[in-house]
């Protein structure tokens, strides 16, 4: 009787730990933050700003240098990652594995340490009027970039501000690059859609850089890269190219064997690092 009524107390005292236990740790999780942290880098996901222009709140996922939280009066160069149509502001992270090749990078000294922003654009195409009337355009240079560089340690100079991009990313990327040249020192187009797509809020990207004449100083550098069976834009680069070597614009532009896919664009974002790790040593 005794020893039941001991072991009865004993199951009820566990019992009472194991609801405790639980407890702090539905807590714990309740105050996690959405950021993800794998190795030194660290992604914080899906965060949100809501958007006066756009009248919705729109998504961004971030990476931050491993010492942003330690090393509070420093400020890092930003690379603003754009991405292709039907993707999202998680793509460049979960299908591109960006998390990783920026990890390598830095960890590698490719490039110094960097702040890599991954906005979610819809299917804007990253220019005003392109899905029904949404002013994607004038939110990104006018909300989006203040928004990023007002909140997080970001260095705000020309030089240290460049931009990259896949497909419709790529045209977004080229299109800001040359649309707002005082403010990238360097744009990458992966796969870039870079002949629009047939709309006028689409201008091609060679008459844009055309429309300054010859006068090319202040533009950004800016490289081309496409694959070579990439049905959807092979076309429209070589055009590109071939125009822009008519306007005498220097620019540099990578053929190579490859598609409009995933393994050809984790093999791009490496090399726009290493070009843009140049600016920065």
């Amino acid at each position: 009787m005794t020893y039941n009524l001991r072991l009865m107390t004993y199951n009820l005292r566990l019992t009472t730990i194991i609801v405790l236990i639980v407890a702090v740790a539905a807590c714990q999780n309740e105050k996690k933050t959405p950021s993800i942290i794998s190795g030194d880098v660290i992604v914080e996901a899906n965060q949100v700003i809501h958007s006066s222009i756009l009248g919705r709140d729109i998504k961004y996922d971030i990476i931050l240098p491993s010492n942003y939280t330690t090393e509070t009066e420093k400020s890092y160069p930003v690379l603003y990652l754009l991405h292709g149509m039907g993707d999202d502001n998680t793509s460049w992270r979960t299908k591109g594995s960006a998390k990783e090749l920026v990890q390598h990078a830095i960890n590698n000294k490719i490039i110094p340490e960097i702040i890599v922003v991954m906005p979610d654009a819809l299917v804007t195409f990253y220019v005003n009027n392109y899905q029904q009337t949404l002013k994607y355009e004038t939110y990104f240079e006018e909300e989006f970039i203040p928004y990023i560089e007002n909140h997080y340690r970001i260095k705000t100079t020309k030089s240290t501000r460049f931009i990259a991009g896949l497909s419709m990313g790529g045209y977004g990327a080229s299109y800001h690059a040359f649309k707002y040249p005082e403010k990238f020192a360097y744009c990458y187009s992966m796969s870039g859609a870079v002949e629009g797509i047939g709309s006028p809020a689409t201008p091609l990207v060679a008459a844009i850089i055309a429309s300054y004449g010859s006068n090319y100083a202040s533009l950004p550098d800016y490289t081309m890269d496409c694959g070579n069976l990439d049905a959807l834009v092979y076309t429209s680069n070589v055009n590109t190219h071939n125009a822009l070597l008519q306007l005498n614009f220097e620019h540099e532009y990578i053929e190579r064997s490859g598609s409009h896919d995933w393994t050809f664009w984790k093999e791009a974002l490496p090399m726009a690092l290493e070009r843009i790790g140049k600016y920065l040593k």
